[in-house]
């Protein structure tokens, strides 16, 4: 039977609410300049071949860094630099599919966000497909903004500071010093 870190990890070795808002705040730091120049180039480019593509394309390779990171490396850029990792219960790095699965709320959000960046004018040129669909995805922006926020709070009150989406992918967010007491 492979282990299970829950029986090995104290209370305090789970990253609680507060440091995973540094950590946020210090992803937004440090990918802020390389995320605008990525937009500035995909707004550039629908705007030159009048096609969303290049805001999906956009849309696609952050998804994939933030998937590829946290599979790769266990975090993104701000958790790593903390000393945290996200791991499953075998206190392994999660796959592809649990990463997937934890950042689903943020991905729909940001979906949505390419839907009415295409479709409410700010990007000329742009197919009228796009604003078909800018009322319904500004109204379910602000649902799924609301429940990323419940989901963040809920670590406040969670065993092992656990939010909606670690439970979803069956994921922990701990510290890498008591990951690497482990083994």
């Amino acid at each position: 039977m492979e282990r299970d870190i829950t029986e090995h990890l104290a209370e305090y070795d789970y990253v609680g609410f507060w440091q995973r808002v540094l950590i946020s705040l210090l992803d937004f730091l440090i990918l802020a300049i390389p995320a605008y120049f990525l937009n500035r180039w995909a707004v550039s480019a629908a705007e030159q071949y009048h096609s969303g593509i290049p805001l999906w394309i956009q849309w696609v390779l952050l998804t994939l860094f933030n998937i590829f990171m946290v599979v790769r490396y266990g975090g993104t850029p701000g958790r790593l630099l903390l000393r945290t990792r996200i791991v499953n219960e075998r206190g392994e790095y999660p796959t592809v599919k649990q990463a997937f699965i934890r950042y689903t709320f943020y991905l729909i959000n940001s979906l949505l966000g390419v839907i009415v960046t295409a479709g409410d004018g700010s990007v000329s040129g742009v197919d009228n497909y796009y604003s078909n669909w800018v009322p319904l995805s500004t109204a379910l922006i602000e649902i799924v903004s609301f429940v990323i926020l419940v989901d963040c709070l809920i670590i406040v009150f969670s065993r092992r500071n656990r939010a909606f989406h670690d439970v979803m992918a069956d994921t922990y967010v701990v510290k890498k010093a008591a990951l690497d007491e482990l083994k």
